[in-house]
């Protein structure tokens, strides 16, 4: 998920004086790629009412950290979803039982908080401006944005830096990902940890890294592992590309991949010791997390579900909610088919290994499910009734809902490029390309896996969130590389002609 997969030859003097500046046309355009991206987020951020989308329950997991409620009536319980519509104004509220999930999220949240008890102290106000997360997040894409343009342009990797720019207004300053500034949601800190990720691992590819930077890529690794649950892996599975790279080309390994690696680990056993946690609201999340799994997952993909029940070890009753969420049922879930308390992670791979047209309808129907790229089912407009993004506001996601060609060539090219590139070799111009579309592969298959095995079909654009922004950039990415290899052949065949003129 960036801009470096363009083969930049790192100059030594671009650290010296004499570094050559820039061209001004490439600075217009990062200059215009600023200013549209910060218009087109602006205007959404600042909109009233408040676009975001609304709570579906997870961003309580994180809120209930701060003891931190939206604004309402006190004869609603604070922990209540409001799936109709976001709310603007949140509060400090006690809770005698709150579920604190662990992200790197909460920095961001934390950094909110902080600012809320400070006005409050101030103003004696105890309603506060969700819009204040909202800004500290897209102020912190736009210092890393800045400082891999930077980094670019000191490189004077022209075409990278300008991929990196239409990164910007193209991609996180589409609806699609800015409804989650103003929330407390974990995807935008997803986004923005594998956005970092992948810029550090691209940028110094193939060089020897200073403390800093090994320290940067370990930080950046764990704050993936620990964005999400979903996440866990994704960091681990990087490490694990950039190895095989190493071993590939020159039997040894670099220090990237051992830095990644080493905030893999410290993320996935922070994580791994956050799922054996044991709570009501813990087992809760368990249990829907079971039901959405057998009845948007499993169940409506088998050939035979009553066969496939039994296996799971479900009763033959639980067969009518088939192809329903968990919070469509008509109970809590653990009472409503009590027998989900069988279902095991152990059963449920053991299915998918042993009905393999199973399997794969599921991975079909998952693809399918990623659409549209804004998430949907929940309201995103202030007030509204499930009111959806309204018609002032352009997003890539209505184009790709539109065309669905589209989107089988945008999810399918990362997969087919992957092995034309290694087919090609390793070579010198070609490794830097290879290392970010096997990244970009893991991160798109490795989501959407994690994201039908861990919720089924119930909410796959959100969850798989990564997904398609992964593959959208490495299409600019790939689109400005093209672009830049097609400028430079036009070049030498003019100078060429010039020469043989003179000649």
């Amino acid at each position: 998920m960036g801009p470096s997969l363009i083969n930049a030859k790192v100059v030594k003097t671009e650290y010296s004086g004499t570094a050559l500046r820039p061209p001004v046309w490439l600075l217009v355009m990062l200059a215009l790629c600023f200013a549209v991206a910060v218009l087109r987020t602006v205007l959404l951020l600042a909109h009233e009412p408040l676009i975001a989308l609304a709570n579906s329950y997870d961003e309580v997991r994180y809120t209930a950290c701060f003891d931190l409620y939206p604004d309402r009536s006190a004869t609603v319980e604070p922990t209540r979803n409001s799936p109709e519509a976001p709310y603007a104004h949140y509060r400090f509220l006690p809770n005698e039982n709150p579920i604190c999930y662990w992200s790197s999220e909460l920095l961001f949240q934390g950094a909110a908080a902080a600012v809320f008890r400070v006005e409050e102290a101030l103003s004696h106000d105890p309603s506060h401006s969700v819009r204040w997360i909202g800004v500290l997040k897209f102020a912190a894409l736009l210092g890393v944005w800045l400082a891999f343009t930077r980094a670019w342009l000191r490189r004077r990797a022209y075409a990278a830096a300008l991929a990196n720019g239409l990164l910007l207004p193209l991609l996180f300053a589409d609806p699609a990902n800015t409804v989650y500034l103003d929330t407390f949601y974990a995807e935008w800190t997803a986004l923005l940890a594998m956005y970092t990720l992948c810029g550090l691992i691209l940028l110094d590819f193939g060089t020897r890294g200073s403390r800093r930077q090994w320290l940067l890529l370990v930080l950046a690794a764990f704050a993936l592992a620990t964005s999400k649950i979903q996440h866990l892996l994704l960091p681990l599975a990087c490490a694990l590309v950039l190895f095989g790279l190493d071993w590939l080309r020159a039997r040894r390994w670099s220090w990237q991949g051992k830095a990644v690696l080493v905030g893999a680990i410290a993320g996935l056993a922070l994580q791994c010791v956050q799922l054996g946690r044991d709570s009501d609201a813990i087992r809760a999340i368990d249990m829907f997390n079971r039901a959405d799994v057998t009845f948007t997952g499993l169940l409506p993909n088998a050939r035979d579900p009553a066969a496939t029940a039994a296996k799971l070890g479900l009763d033959i009753d639980c067969l009518r909610y088939t192809g329903l969420r968990a919070w469509q049922m008509q109970d809590y879930p653990g009472h409503a088919c009590p027998s989900l308390a069988h279902v095991t992670r152990g059963r449920e791979l053991a299915v998918l290994v042993s009905e393999p047209d199973l399997t794969l309808r599921l991975g079909w129907h998952g693809v399918l499910a990623l659409e549209p790229w804004l998430a949907p089912g929940l309201g995103l407009v202030e007030g509204g009734e499930f009111q959806a993004l309204p018609d002032d506001f352009s997003t890539f996601s209505h184009v790709l809902t539109a065309l669905p060609l589209l989107r089988v060539l945008l999810l399918s090219a990362p997969l087919l490029a992957l092995p034309a590139l290694l087919l090609a070799g390793l070579g010198r111009g070609r490794l830097r390309m290879l290392a970010y579309t096997a990244i970009t592969v893991v991160v798109m298959v490795g989501t959407l896996t994690i994201t039908i095995l861990g919720d089924g079909l119930a909410d796959t654009p959100k969850q798989g969130h990564l997904v398609l922004n992964a593959a959208l950039a490495w299409w600019i990415c790939i689109v400005m590389l093209g672009a830049s290899r097609s400028l430079r052949r036009t070049r030498r065949a003019a100078s060429s002609s010039e020469t043989s003129r003179r000649g």
